[in-house]
């Protein structure tokens, strides 16, 4: 009778552990790769999710500069549909159908950081009050801040308005007029954090917003 081939233990043992190696190997490598692509997958969210939100402000503050004369007149006096500009609070007028008043819905626009009923340490962008975030706005200037700059110039106020002691800014101290371009700097958190594969990241955009006819008398 013929003798039949087998495995030794000792080879059983040999491919057991090779094989546990091999996929041992495979599975850090899919794990470094599903990792990254987690990691990706939210930087992508969170620059997404802020570049809705400025984009939104950029395109309303725009039209803080088309403000004609006579417009608006229940407004408080300025030339140039500004009313507030600090570093985290913008407000704007602007008379969208062309009736003289800023009194109807959307004409009467105000931006500023809020971190009422958020976790210690960040807030929202509201708009109007409403929150145009998730509470995933860190706290402080350097996360969400408002620069303003004056016609053909590269140095900004200092929020409310500068001191006009840069050449640039000469005469143009103290005047929400002078104000051209709007710089707006964001920071948020991705909004769906995955604490296994890439956490919670986060995100600045900056954007600009030239002032529309701001350089057309009014």
């Amino acid at each position: 009778m013929a003798r039949q081939a087998g495995f030794t233990l000792v080879e059983v043992l040999v491919w057991t552990v090779l094989s546990a190696v091999v996929l041992g190997a495979a599975y850090s490598v899919y794990r470094m790769q599903a990792r990254e692509f987690k990691v990706q997958e939210n930087r992508l969210e969170a620059q997404e999710y802020a570049q809705a939100v400025i984009e939104l402000m950029v395109r309303e503050i725009r039209n803080a500069g088309s403000l004609p004369a006579g417009a608006c007149t229940t407004t408080p006096a300025n030339t140039k549909g500004i009313v507030t500009a600090d570093i985290q609070t913008f407000r704007l007028v602007y008379d969208s159908n062309a009736d003289t008043d800023c009194a109807d819905a959307d004409e009467n626009i105000t931006y500023a950081f809020d971190n009422t009923d958020c976790p210690t340490g960040y807030g929202n962008i509201k708009r109007n009050g409403e929150p145009l975030t998730d509470c995933n706005v860190p706290e402080g200037s350097a996360n969400f801040s408002f620069t303003y700059y004056p016609k053909d110039c590269t140095v900004s106020f200092s929020p409310p308005v500068g001191s006009g002691t840069e050449a640039c800014q000469a005469g143009n101290a103290g005047t929400l007029a002078a104000i051209r371009r709007v710089e707006i700097k964001l920071t948020v958190k991705s909004k769906n954090p995955d604490p296994v594969f890439g956490g919670q990241l986060t995100t600045t955009m900056t954007s600009n917003a030239d002032l529309r006819n701001s350089g057309l008398a009014s």
